[in-house]
């Protein structure tokens, strides 16, 4: 006998158990199912005795070697050598594999509406079911697979959040405890009705806000008062004698048993071993007394300062107030001038561009002829000629000419690479009639019809020199530069 090894031949990359038995849409054979888990079959594998197992199912059993076969046992058809499985006998069942992955299945999650094959089930549906119920890992409760980010994001009570006002980590079920402790957390102050104080800054607070009801000093020798801040001389003023008394009978009285504490200059003597004498109280009390009316003397001392220092705040609130007026004053003026100015600015661009308009009629009358007569200077010849060669530049335009004062307007266009017939070969130089001021004064031919736009259509010579005959040495370029002259016949207008 072979000796058996762990798994079956093959690979069993996927070790699950069968298909549940609530998935498919029929009814079932027995022949579908696997010998050991009785579940649908899934990557079948058939054994020597000829029952089928999942391969999950069968490496399971042959994890602890060579075993006889369940089934066989369990039918009674049990044979010597043939009803044993071990994996060098065993080999996948492809058929009944292409048979079961062939049956219809449906969707065993609740509220799942999917229907399809088993091995679209598995290749694509399976592990991927919105509806499938599956372990939440902060909470371990059961979440459904599509509702998982939802529960984790906003529902799980283990969910990590942070304290919106300290912004420490904290899980939601601590949160109410985290509160009591954060010392961010806005805290309100009973005495004076101040909000939003951090609970790191409310100490503080209590010991300057002059409205919360703090314990008297005198509380350590029974003064069971609760006084605002701000009436604490005001009501040890009034309680002198009751706390001079509580005073004087704690010191009658004497420490408590065990405190070895020494008070008010007892030095080392125990107060239990012995008793004070009988002038020992009236002592204490008079100099008591005497710290009294000196604490008197001080107090009046401030209350003085206090007066002046009050006076210095008022004229200082004063002085603010007017300097407060002043303040918005001048941010009403500043506002004015700005105002003032975008007005400026705004007629200053109008008039920029009003200038650029009288400075461009200006050039285009420095240029013009009134006689019918135009020579026109195309200065930069070589450069003008190439950016017409890339296209760039294609055509040029020369100032606007006259016939006379009052007469037509035109101009000339020049193609400096040609155009039409002559692109590349000549030089194209076309006429073009412009819109004037005399317009309505002149007769005109063609129909007479004038022109409606800056720039009627242009008429001319495609073919008015040759590009071979301007580029010889003795053409008609001179300084880089071309010169061409424009004469128009107003014989019979």
């Amino acid at each position: 006998m072979a000796a058996a090894s762990a798994t079956p031949p093959g690979s069993l990359d996927l070790l699950q158990p069968g298909f549940s038995k609530t998935l498919l849409g029929t009814k079932l054979e027995d022949k579908y199912l696997c010998s050991a888990c009785r579940n649908v079959l899934r990557r079948p594998f058939q054994a020597q005795c000829g029952h089928r197992y999942c391969s999950f199912c069968l490496s399971s059993i042959l994890s602890s070697g060579p075993q006889n076969c369940a089934a066989c046992v369990n039918e009674g058809i049990y044979e010597e050598g043939v009803s044993i499985l071990e994996s060098s006998s065993a080999f996948p069942d492809n058929a009944a594999r292409r048979e079961v992955e062939s049956l219809p299945a449906v969707c065993s999650s609740e509220g799942c509406t999917w229907k399809g094959t088993l091995k679209e089930y598995e290749s694509c549906h399976e592990g991927h079911c919105p509806f499938m119920l599956t372990e939440c890992p902060a909470c371990k409760g059961p979440v459904r697979l599509g509702e998982k980010g939802h529960h984790l994001e906003h529902e799980c009570p283990e969910r990590s959040l942070s304290c919106r006002h300290c912004r420490a980590p904290c899980c939601l079920a601590d949160m109410k405890a985290h509160h009591q402790v954060c010392p961010k957390f806005p805290l309100t102050c009973e005495g004076c009705g101040k909000k939003k104080i951090t609970r790191e800054k409310f100490q503080d607070h209590v010991r300057t806000c002059g409205r919360c009801r703090v314990p008297c000093r005198f509380h350590a020798v029974g003064c069971p008062e609760m006084v605002e801040g701000e009436r604490r001389q005001e009501h040890e003023a009034q309680r002198l004698r009751e706390h001079l008394a509580l005073l004087l009978g704690v010191l009658q009285a004497g420490p408590p048993p065990g405190d070895g504490r020494p008070l008010l200059g007892q030095g080392e003597r125990g107060w239990g071993a012995s008793t004070p004498g009988p002038g020992a109280a009236p002592a204490t009390a008079a100099e008591l007394l005497q710290r009294c009316e000196a604490l008197e003397r001080k107090t009046a001392t401030f209350e003085n300062i206090v007066c002046v220092l009050n006076r210095e705040v008022e004229r200082v609130a004063m002085t603010a107030e007017a300097c407060g007026r002043q303040h918005r004053l001048d941010q009403d003026r500043i506002e004015a001038l700005s105002n003032k100015v975008q007005q400026l600015e705004r007629s200053i661009g109008l008039k920029d561009l009003a200038m650029a308009d009288l400075e461009q009629k200006v050039h285009e009358m420095e240029a013009s002829t009134f006689d019918g007569v135009f020579i026109w200077k195309i200065p930069d010849f070589a450069r003008k000629r190439q950016e017409a060669v890339a296209g760039r530049t294609p055509a040029i335009f020369s100032p606007a000419f006259y016939t006379s004062r009052y007469g037509y307007k035109m101009c000339l266009r020049a193609y400096l690479n040609g155009d039409g017939t002559g692109r590349g070969t000549h030089l194209s130089l076309f006429f073009v009639l412009m819109k004037g001021p005399h317009d309505a004064l002149l007769r005109w031919p063609f129909n007479q019809k004038r022109p409606v736009s800056d720039m009627n259509i242009a008429s001319g010579c495609p073919l008015f020199c040759p590009v071979s005959k301007m580029e010889a040495k003795s053409s008609y370029v001179r300084d880089d530069a071309i010169f061409i002259k424009a004469i128009v016949d107003l014989t019979g207008l």
